[in-house]
Formats: structure tokens, sequence, C-alpha cells
């Protein structure tokens, strides 16, 4: 007769509440209180049953429209994003859930402040803008990441770094000191939440270094692309 002992799976997500408690307090102590109505320019809006919109209207570039559109789409699918940080991440009732709703709450206004600035200033027909978020919502969001703790803190890391440099060069493209204003104040969130990800990463890394993380073609994350998200300069 055979002697075996079985070893349940590691539970990384339990292993590392203590770092999670640890930063989402750091990241509340840096993160600052803003509302999106302090950013947008009442004074310019006009009623549009009074005056319909025009494709004239706009004040910015056709290409700047565009980056402004993807933005704020990628922005209104905060319910599927929710869903999927929820499932990858809100365990229990400790930090881990802390944080995605802390994460979530954050994001909601970027969606607000966009939709409301594009809305005032004509600068998109407000039609197509709610038609668009209509069938974006429909469509929805899945990401897989296999159940694996690494491969989602390191995807939704990059994520969060794609987002911020997206959004901060559209900013910088309107040629619109206030779009410019906005932008980089959404990049500033979305930085802080890479941070987060980022310090989580290298925690779960330390706790299980002989994981392999490996992108879809097999490349190793571990050893390429998180030396770059290391190396990453934060913004202040």
């Amino acid at each position: 007769m055979t002697n075996s002992t079985f070893t349940p799976p590691r539970d990384l997500l339990t292993e590392l509440e203590p770092a999670a408690e640890r930063f989402l307090n750091r990241h509340l102590g840096m993160a600052k209180e803003w509302f999106p109505h302090d950013y947008i320019p009442y004074s310019v809006g006009r009623d549009y049953d009074k005056e319909p919109w025009t494709p004239d209207q706009p004040r910015i570039s056709g290409v700047a429209q565009i980056a402004f559109e993807v933005n704020l789409l990628t922005e209104d699918n905060l319910p599927s994003y929710h869903r999927e940080i929820h499932r990858m991440f809100g365990k229990g009732d400790g930090a881990w859930i802390n944080w995605v709703n802390r994460w979530t709450a954050e994001e909601g206004r970027h969606a607000i402040v966009l939709r409301d600035y594009l809305v005032v200033t004509r600068n998109i027909d407000p039609y197509a803008l709610e038609r668009g978020r209509m069938n974006q919502l429909q469509t929805a969001y899945d990401h897989d990441d296999g159940g694996n703790v690494l491969r989602g803190l390191a995807y939704v890391a990059f994520q969060e770094l794609a987002t911020r440099i997206s959004h901060r060069n559209t900013g910088r493209y309107s040629s619109d000191p206030v779009a410019d204003k906005i932008m980089n104040r959404i990049a500033a969130d979305e930085n802080l939440h890479m941070v987060f990800y980022r310090d989580m990463l290298a925690e779960a890394m330390k706790l299980d270094p002989s994981a392999a993380v490996s992108t879809p073609s097999g490349r190793s994350l571990a050893s390429t692309r998180w030396r770059m998200l290391s190396a990453l300069t934060v913004l202040p």
C-alpha cells in the first residue's frame, strides 16, 4: 500500500492579501479626489432641441474625434471590465474586494467627464456617441486568463499602462487645453491603477517565482515584459 499526500493548489490571492491591503492603503493616500463637472466648460453649451448638432461644429480634428470616441467607448465598457476584474480578484471581504470596488468607482468618472466634455462642446455627434455606447455594452468584453493570477495581474498592468498612454496622447493631439487637462486627469488615475497592479505582480512573482507566465505566443512574460514593466517611470 502506497502512502500519498495530496497537496492542494496554492491560493495565491489569499497569500497576496497582505500586499493587496498595503498597496490599497498606499493608493488611497495618493489618489486625489476630483469631480467631472469641474472640468466641463458649461458656458459654451447650447440646447440641442434649439440648435441640433451639425458636422461643422466640432473644434477638434477628425483624427482627434476618432481618438476621443474610441477612448470613451473603452471607458463605457466598465460593466464588463468590472465583471472580469471581480472574477479575477474579487475574493473574500478584505483588501482584494475593496480594491475592485475602489477601482470601479474611480474608473466610473472617466466616461462621465469624457461624455460631458464631448456633448457640451459639440465635438462629436451625441447621437452617435449614445448609439456607440449601446452597441459596445451589448457586445461586451471577455478576457480569458486561464485562472492564472500572475497572467491576470500582468494583463491588467499592461492594459492600464496602454490606457494611460492613449489618454495622454489624445489630450496632447487635441490642441484643446480643456481636453488636455481632462485627459491628463484621467491618465493620472490610470497611472495609479497601473502602479497597484505592477507592484502586486512583483509580489506575486516573489511568492511563485517558478510560475510560467507566457503570452499567447509562448514567450516568457517573466523574462521579457516584466523587466520592461519594472523599469517604467511613474508619472508625478
